[in-house]
């Protein structure tokens, strides 16, 4: 943060009066010319639901894509991503509403409005939490009879790791094009307006089919439909979300804002006296918690899950 002496900025005031610079000159200056437009822009490109928007057109300003599910009559609850489709300037005038999504695309909906009231014309498309992006789910829209497999499975061998993900989506899924089984790889996901971080894909995953997946990124560390699993090589294998624990307490996720692993380990390397089951309460004189960052956390769940590991979640916005 940069701190101004006012006295230089007096004087630097009063010479440029002296100088009659021209109203229009100024709001130039003002503006902060073309560089400085152009990277917040970038925003648009990202699918995380809490990021801006904006700044489409001239003169238009940035708005929260989450603000503005309400006007369809949806809400922000288990939503992975929004993706900005388009974002033009206005033209004339009408709120938001429902609209068919781009052939081939994954969202569960898609919106528009000619103007948003900002003065950018805007298409978004709404990818949620459901069986079509779920990890654990099994791959969708292969050949009847196909013998299916959780998505999951693809993410490792292809060299990435299942904690950096919050959903998979099937890109598409065939009889297998290879005699023999391959391993699954990187590879550019197909051309348009999609919201993965990257794809996977295999002519041969073992079972008879030629897959490609999709995969959704995490948001950071506290993103709640981020996956956690196999802390310690002692737990049961697999991933699941931190987002999946809080029913299992009888907690809500409809406010909240961020779920961190504060703790992941088996259980008897978690302290003597670690709980055998998973508890839900008060953060602050937790001994299972930090006290350095206890304070930061409406509540907190601690013990041991079904796959054998003991966890420590912080959550805020309850």
């Amino acid at each position: 943060m940069r701190f101004f002496n006012l006295s230089a900025v007096k004087a630097v005031t009063g010479r440029i009066a002296a100088m009659a610079i021209p109203v229009t000159g100024m709001c130039l200056l003002a503006a902060g010319g073309a560089t400085a437009q152009s990277e917040t822009s970038l925003w648009n490109g990202s699918t995380e639901p809490a990021a801006l928007y904006g700044h489409c057109g001239v003169n238009s300003a940035m708005g929260s894509k989450l603000d503005t599910l309400q006007y369809v009559g949806e809400t922000v609850l288990d939503v992975l991503a929004i993706k900005v489709l388009r974002c033009d300037h206005f033209t004339g005038g009408g709120g938001f509403h429902k609209k068919p999504c781009p052939s081939g695309s994954p969202y569960d909906y898609c919106m528009e409005a000619t103007n948003d009231g900002r003065g950018n014309w805007v298409e978004f498309g709404v990818l949620k939490l459901n069986t079509h992006t779920d990890p654990n789910a099994l791959y969708e829209g292969c050949p009847a009879g196909a013998d299916l497999q959780p998505k999951l499975g693809l993410i490792r061998p292809a060299g990435k790791d299942p904690r950096t993900i919050t959903g998979i989506v099937t890109v598409a899924c065939t009889a297998a094009t290879a005699a023999k089984e391959a391993a699954p790889k990187a590879v550019d996901c197909p051309k348009g307006k999609h919201p993965y971080s990257y794809c996977v894909s295999t002519p041969n995953d073992g079972h008879g089919n030629a897959v490609m997946l999709g995969a959704l990124h995490y948001k950071g560390s506290g993103d709640p439909h981020g996956l956690y699993g196999e802390c310690d090589q002692q737990a049961k294998p697999g991933f699941t979300s931190k987002a999946s624990v809080l029913p299992l307490m009888g907690k809500s996720m409809q406010n909240v804002r961020s779920i961190d692993l504060l703790s992941c380990c088996v259980p008897w390397g978690c302290g003597g006296g670690f709980p055998t089951e998973l508890h839900v309460g008060a953060c602050v004189n937790n001994p299972w918690v930090n006290p350095a960052v206890a304070g930061r956390y409406d509540y907190c769940i601690w013990g041991t899950d079904a796959r054998n590991t003991g966890i420590v979640l912080g959550i805020s916005g309850e």
